[in-house]
């Protein structure tokens, strides 16, 4: 089975939208979105998709998605989040999806066990690991362990257990051109992270939305000498 994996897209629609393109034409046939449709860009629109996926796709709650659900979100940290600005549009279909999503999901396919989180191992929604980060302490069972939130793509691997960070497909933090997506073979038992040019997609989305935060409209603006992951387009 080759599985689909998305992450972080953050209202950049179009890009997410591309990166499911891709893993299809790469054989995915099913998909796994790790989190944070919303947040950063005040759009909903990565939801909608999500909806239209159906039974195609499976999602794990972000910690954008768990602090809109929550309602407890700063007003200075909200600058940047936007998230209070999503609620008018918000629907009914939106919040009834968003509350079904799960913290984690684990699953056996082809004999390999699979943990999908947003965040970490040891804390599911607001956990980051970035390729740095010291992940001997991770205490799993899993063969494989996949995450998003740091938006840094990476593949690692501890005492038997291969811990992959499937970057950020709407808002990278490494290089600001590039999305990233990853592709789950259980028969050959391998991954492969794709990077594919989002740069048109993000110019228009930051021209649609004027209330994007400098910061992350700096983050597009990032460039990086050593990408992780095979550019793909």
């Amino acid at each position: 089975m080759k599985i689909g994996l998305l992450s972080d897209a953050h209202g950049n629609d179009e890009a997410f939208s591309l990166g499911v393109a891709f893993l299809r034409r790469l054989g995915a046939t099913h998909f796994y979105f790790l989190g944070d449709a919303i947040g950063y860009v005040p759009s909903t629109s990565v939801l909608d998709s999500l909806i239209r996926l159906g039974d195609e796709v499976s999602c794990i709650l972000g910690n954008h998605e768990a602090m809109l659900l929550k309602g407890l979100i700063d007003s200075k940290k909200d600058e940047i989040y936007l998230l209070n600005s999503l609620r008018s549009e918000i629907t009914a279909a939106h919040h009834k999806m968003i509350t079904s999503w799960p913290i984690s999901i684990q699953k056996e396919i082809d004999g390999q066990k699979m943990l999908f989180v947003h965040g970490s191992p040891e804390d599911p929604t607001y956990g980051y690991v970035y390729p740095d980060t010291d992940i001997a302490g991770f205490a799993s069972d899993s063969d494989w362990v996949f995450m998003g939130n740091t938006h840094h793509p990476f593949i690692r691997e501890e005492r038997g257990t291969h811990y992959v960070n499937i970057g950020s497909c709407g808002l990278p933090r490494d290089d600001g051109r590039y999305g990233s997506v990853a592709l789950f073979d259980t028969l050959a038992r391998s991954v492969r992270i794709s990077r594919f040019e989002i740069t048109a997609f993000s110019a228009l989305l930051l021209e649609q939305y004027s209330s994007v935060h400098s910061s992350v409209r700096a983050l597009y603006q990032r460039r990086c000498d050593n990408i992780f992951g095979e550019i793909i387009c």
